[in-house]
């Protein structure tokens, strides 16, 4: 399909995500197939009518019976309502991508599906410009990053909860009756929790500082990254350019030898044209070498000027 086409693909699918669905199954289905046979700009299409059809019952308790009619596993049609429920704001920008890529974006958390992210190999991409693998290996990296942060947080959150706890012993003992603190001495275990409660505002300093310093090292990191994918780029930059210059000079050095080479064959076309006017064939004995040689000669001028000729017409640029 040329561009114009595929424009025009385009500007009609977001022209129809305005237009509300038919109730009609029958509508929808030949809808569906006709974005299944556009490709991957009919992803957010297909998976809009995939959850109409569901939510309303057009398929009358039928659903799973209705998209084998349509050739659609459920395991499939469930991806394709989770990328159109989930990134209906970003199917302009992420129609180029296929139903592997986007179930993947679309299963990320909402907050990570435009952040630049950090990957294996050192370089640094958005989730929209991955591939299957990289969006994978980044949701196993957020998920681990998830799963300390929350293990961070339950620890501050016990911590949290201890301290309340001492805290609350100390404000009780501390709220006895004056006339009881004349008579009664200081419990045995007050200092003890005293000394707990501090120990305890303490972790939870500590527990804070070391979660402020793991962020402030990840935007570093990711910053540091950024530079050295910036870096890499130029230097890509320049070896294309290289191999730009190096091309040019081994063209402009075959042009020259052809050049050279042109202006020979023109010297001997020259004498061949004076061949063919001085020869009088007639004078010549049959079958003669002569004849012979001279016909081979004039068939591979034939047979070579038409090979060069199709080749000029139709150049190969592999």
């Amino acid at each position: 399909m040329d561009n114009a086409g595929r424009h025009d693909i385009t500007s009609q699918a977001e022209e129809m995500s305005t237009v509300a669905l038919s109730h009609n199954l029958t509508t929808v289905t030949t809808e569906i197939k006709a974005y299944q046979s556009i490709g991957g700009q009919a992803i957010f299409e297909i998976g809009r009518r995939l959850k109409w059809v569901k939510e309303n019952d057009l398929a009358h308790g039928e659903f799973g019976k209705w998209l084998q009619n349509i050739e659609i596993q459920p395991r499939m049609a469930q991806r394709f309502i989770k990328v159109a429920s989930d990134l209906e704001l970003n199917a302009t920008s992420m129609s180029h991508l296929g139903i592997a890529a986007l179930y993947e974006i679309a299963t990320m958390p909402e907050t990570e599906r435009d952040k630049p992210q950090q990957l294996d190999s050192g370089e640094v991409k958005k989730p929209g410009e991955m591939t299957v693998r990289e969006l994978r290996e980044t949701k196993r990296k957020l998920t681990a990053a998830y799963a300390e942060n929350m293990a961070n947080q339950t620890l501050l959150t016990q911590a949290d909860k201890k301290a309340q706890k001492l805290q609350d012993q100390v404000t009780k003992l501390q709220k006895r009756d004056p006339d009881i603190k004349q008579v009664e001495v200081e419990p045995a275990d007050y200092q003890d929790t005293k000394a707990d409660l501090k120990a305890a505002n303490e972790k939870i300093a500590d527990l804070q500082k070391l979660v402020d310093d793991h962020n402030q090292r990840l935007a570093y990191e990711l910053e540091l990254e950024k530079t050295k994918a910036d870096q890499e780029e130029i230097k890509a930059d320049l070896n294309d350019l290289e191999v730009k210059r190096q091309n040019m000079l081994k063209q402009n050095a075959q042009i020259r030898e052809v050049q050279k080479m042109v202006k020979s064959i023109n010297e001997l076309l020259d004498n061949f044209a004076v061949l063919r006017n001085r020869l009088d064939t007639t004078m010549l004995p049959d079958e003669s070498s002569l004849v012979q040689g001279l016909t081979e000669m004039a068939d591979k001028l034939i047979e070579n000027g038409q090979v060069l000729h199709d080749d000029l017409a139709h150049p190969y640029r592999g």
